[in-house]
């Protein structure tokens, strides 16, 4: 147990960086070469050294810990208890330090931070004054960037967490690593991200990599959850003025359920994406479709023997993009039966969910991340690998941040430290952002919008993206310990499945069961994993102040 903790804070170390150009992110030099020395020598090799942190590192947390954190604990997805050991102890808020996705979180995103630190730590000594400083720079910038993307999870999943930064002073004292305080956490975290801001390259988040706009966006969001709104505001107009970004199916072609499939990777709605790749197999391509893929019929929708359907979408969300009118999103992201897909298995001439299609006891099915067999990505796809991206942030959300920005400025405080849930806003520039999203979404313009509506929005436009459950966890305020409004949220929630699985024709002779299932001011903070408190007992001591 203490060689693994010993190797969250130490793997940086070793470098893996990888070589290539973007389409072969796992092109890495042997782990065992002196890479410091021989790699890193020449512009196309730094520049792709930073290939490796929007990859692997991520496959513990995306997929299952990602989508039982993001939306089973949020009340967008629903499981039966017995589903699945990683799922069954977040449907009911039962996850503890012993929990199989609990520790592959921690894992991989220290991962992450580990990895963006061997760049940090070996790069600028390694590279030869033939390379420009500005590539050096960049590659920093993108290494900060990663980063900082990672803690913005970890601080949001574990609370307080020790900063890692350079493993040679560390590593030999993992024992009595010590957790810092959230503020001191996105202090750093800003720190990071104003450094990318200024060093990456402009305009090439199409490229895969994150460019100065997409530091600008995640420090926007970053401000947000500080309740820094004035910032927050300023970062989310940069990148809108910018024009590097877009809406797809507004400012360039295709549709919302297009930015979900393999051969949309990279498009310009993406601000920073993870970078998968099917061709590596099992831990270096994107499982969520293997999870999520309708059961019943998923070794026919995939093609490839997975979909496991072990998620269905509550009868909550149904009834909310429902309630909203909400056919476009709601397609992209819950197959209901008889639904065409062009999209899936094109050569037979596309796929209609079928009329008995129930995960869950949902009598639905998931859409979002489901991209079908290997011919409807022209080979980029395996067991339990796809070649789709998973998005860490898209421009949409920068769009809902200025207009929560802009409301959060003039809205007087509401239950606990949040915003006033009844806060209203009429403000142009606010209601022209949330009504670009709402556009997309084939809805009509709002003339004013409270904060429990833009909380709304926000649910509809990124369900199934793993983000809802942060918006009720800083509903009730920055670093709050209480959460009433979420709460009263959560408990209104119908997570039951059906009584009867429906019969043909028609399959719709089925009860909607209810349950609810109450979350608590304990429910919004995960444990620090058993492995990593036993090796370093100083983790669940009160946190210290880092020094910057």
């Amino acid at each position: 147990m203490k060689k693994h903790i010993k190797y969250l804070v130490g793997a940086a170390m070793i470098s893996v960086a990888a070589a290539g150009c973007k389409k072969a992110f796992f092109n890495r030099p042997p782990e065992n070469a002196s890479t410091s020395g021989t790699y890193y020598q020449t512009t196309d090799e730094v520049t792709s050294s930073t290939d490796i942190l929007y990859a692997a590192p991520w496959f513990g947390f995306n997929g299952k810990a990602f989508l039982a954190i993001g939306d089973l604990q949020s009340g967008n997805a629903r499981c039966d208890a017995g589903t699945d050991g990683e799922f069954d102890a977040f449907r009911n808020y039962s996850e503890g330090n012993a929990t199989l996705a609990v520790q592959s979180t921690w894992n991989s995103l220290f991962t992450v931070v580990a990895q963006a630190n061997a760049l940090l730590n070996t790069l600028p000594s390694a590279v030869p004054s033939s390379v420009p400083a500005s590539v050096v720079n960049n590659a920093l910038g993108e290494a900060r960037l990663m980063r900082a993307a990672a803690y913005f999870y970890l601080v949001r999943l574990f609370g307080n967490v020790p900063i890692i930064t350079n493993p040679t002073t560390q590593v030999s004292n993992f024992q009595t690593v010590n957790t810092n305080y959230v503020t001191d956490v996105y202090t750093f975290m800003i720190n990071d991200l104003l450094y990318a801001e200024a060093n990456c390259t402009k305009g090439v988040a199409s490229t895969g990599h994150a460019s100065s706009g997409s530091a600008s966006a995640l420090l926007a969001k970053v401000y947000l959850y500080e309740q820094d709104y004035a910032d927050a505001k300023k970062e989310a107009e940069k990148v809108i003025a910018s024009g590097e970004f877009g809406l797809m199916g507004l400012d360039f072609g295709g549709s919302y359920v297009n930015l979900f499939e393999t051969a949309y990777n990279n498009n310009k709605e993406s601000i920073i994406s993870l970078q998968w790749t099917s061709n590596g197999g099992y831990g270096f391509g994107n499982q969520i479709q293997s999870v999520i893929a309708d059961g019943e019929n998923g070794n026919y929708l995939t093609g490839t023997g997975d979909g496991y359907g072990e998620l269905g979408p509550t009868w909550d969300l149904q009834d909310a993009f429902k309630n909203a009118g909400d056919t476009i999103r709601r397609h992209g992201c819950i197959m209901l039966p008889g639904e065409y897909y062009a999209e899936l298995h094109k050569a037979t001439g596309g796929y209609t969910t079928p009329l008995a299609v129930n995960e869950q006891g949902t009598h639905a099915g998931m859409k979002k991340y489901v991209v079908g067999t290997p011919a409807d990505n022209n080979g980029s796809s395996a067991a339990q690998a796809t070649s789709n991206n998973t998005y860490i942030m898209r421009y949409a959300d920068v769009y809902l941040i200025d207009a929560e920005a802009i409301l959060g400025l003039s809205a007087a405080p509401g239950v606990g430290h949040g915003i006033d849930t009844n806060a209203t806003s009429s403000d142009p520039t606010a209601l022209a952002s949330l009504n670009r999203v709402r556009q997309r979404a084939g809805l009509a313009a709002k003339t004013s919008f409270t904060y429990r509506d833009l909380i709304k929005e926000r649910r509809l436009e990124f369900a199934i993206e793993g983000d809802y459950w942060y918006d009720l966890q800083r509903i009730d305020g920055f670093n709050s310990g209480t959460h009433p409004v979420a709460e009263a949220i959560i408990a209104k929630q119908n997570r039951g499945g059906s009584s009867g699985s429906g019969t043909a024709p028609k399959y719709t002779d089925y009860t909607r069961n209810v349950l609810y299932i109450p979350a608590t001011d304990a429910s919004f903070i995960i444990p620090i994993p058993a492995t990593d408190v036993a090796a370093d007992p100083n983790l669940t001591k009160p946190p210290v102040h880092y020094k910057f």
